[in-house]
C-alpha cells in the first residue's frame, strides 16, 4: 500500500515544488483575520485573512455556539501569535457571556478550487 502510494500522481507548482508541499506549513498571524464562517455542521470554521487567503480550522469537539457566533477570537495556546497547518487554539465565540472556548486545529490554507467548491454561507 505504502509502494502504490509513492507512485501517486502529484501536482508541481510553477516552482518546482508539489503542491502537497507547498500547502503542508502554511501559516497566518490570528490578528490578520478579517472574516469568518462556521460551516452548517459546526465541525469547521472558515476564515479569511489579510491576504485574503482562505483557511479551514476543525473543531475538536462540540462548540454549540460557533453557527451563531457574530465575532470569533483566538486564545493562542502557549503564547504564540501565529497559527500554522496542525496547530491548536482555542477559538472564543463572541457575543455570549457564558460562551466556552472550543479547540480548533489548523487544517489549512484552501485552493481556488475548494473555495470555489465550498457552499456560499460557507465563504468568509
Amino acid at each position: 500500500l505504502c509502494a502504490l502510494a509513492a507512485c501517486a500522481p502529484v501536482s508541481a507548482s510553477a516552482d518546482g515544488r508539489t503542491a502537497t508541499a507547498a500547502k503542508a506549513r502554511k501559516c497566518f498571524f490570528q490578528d490578520d483575520v478579517r472574516s469568518f464562517r462556521a460551516s452548517a455542521d459546526g465541525r469547521n470554521v472558515y476564515v479569511r485573512e489579510l491576504d485574503k487567503t482562505i483557511y479551514r480550522l476543525e473543531a475538536a469537539g462540540a462548540c454549540p455556539e460557533l453557527s451563531d457566533a457574530l465575532d470569533i477570537g483566538f486564545a493562542p495556546m502557549g503564547g504564540m501569535n501565529s497559527l500554522c497547518t496542525g496547530d491548536y487554539t482555542r477559538l472564543v465565540v463572541g457575543g455570549s457571556p457564558s460562551s466556552m472556548p472550543c479547540s480548533v486545529r489548523m487544517a489549512g490554507a484552501l485552493t481556488e478550487a475548494e473555495v470555489a467548491a465550498l457552499p456560499a454561507r460557507d465563504r468568509p
